[in-house]
């Protein structure tokens, strides 16, 4: 009689054992889902040249630029815009706008993505898929979110979420998917209009939200 009790113990304390391992490793996946995307972003920042951007967008997981691409280009300010364009030395590129008055006050700032709205927010990425034959592939953001997480004279950092539709000039997109994407600058070169350094930098502040 004895045995059979001590063979019931011994299963509850297995999976009471068990459900202890779970719940540890639950903690340990939140910990890490918490502390690798700034982690990164530090490690990238510090891998980047002066005028140098990592752009790393995945479209349904699948990465969209090699790992090898390092981009470069200018931001356009102005007080109701603030425009990316870069290119890597493969010819890639993409466009990212976001706009909306006081679009730089508080940080992070986030801007949702409509298709028949690409002024207060919109991605564009594309890339060269047969050089020889002058072959791209492109595509646009049509719905989601353009969130500027960092901005300064030495740092520009931007998430983005949604989906796209690979993009044309004469047709709708047939089919979408889904894209996350994390955007590094390193002090790139800046153009103002309507707005003065002073005014643009002096303005930022952060969210306390």
């Amino acid at each position: 009689m004895l045995d059979v009790f001590e063979h019931f113990c011994f299963i509850d304390f297995m999976k009471y054992m068990s459900c202890l391992t779970s719940i540890f490793a639950i903690i340990i996946l939140m910990f890490f889902e918490a502390c690798t995307p700034s982690e990164n972003i530090d490690e990238i920042y510090n891998q980047l040249n002066d005028n140098q951007a990592k752009v790393i967008y995945k479209i349904d997981g699948k990465e969209f630029y090699t790992s090898q691409s390092i981009f470069s280009g200018e931001v356009n300010v102005s007080d109701q815009l603030l425009s990316v364009t870069l290119a890597d030395q493969f010819q890639n590129q993409t466009i990212i706008s976001f706009g909306g008055d006081k679009w730089y006050s508080p940080l992070p700032s986030k801007k949702e993505i409509f298709a028949d709205n690409q002024v207060n927010a919109g991605v564009k990425m594309g890339k060269l898929v047969d050089r020889e034959k002058m072959v791209g592939e492109g595509y646009m953001m049509s719905e989601g979110s353009v969130t500027l997480i960092e901005f300064s004279k030495d740092k520009i950092v931007l998430k983005i979420y949604g989906k796209v539709g690979k993009y044309s000039d004469f047709q709708q997109p047939s089919e979408y998917y889904n894209v996350e994407g994390t955007v590094v600058c390193r002090k790139p070169l800046f153009r103002l209009a309507n707005i003065t350094e002073k005014d643009l930098f002096s303005g930022l502040k952060t969210s306390t939200r």
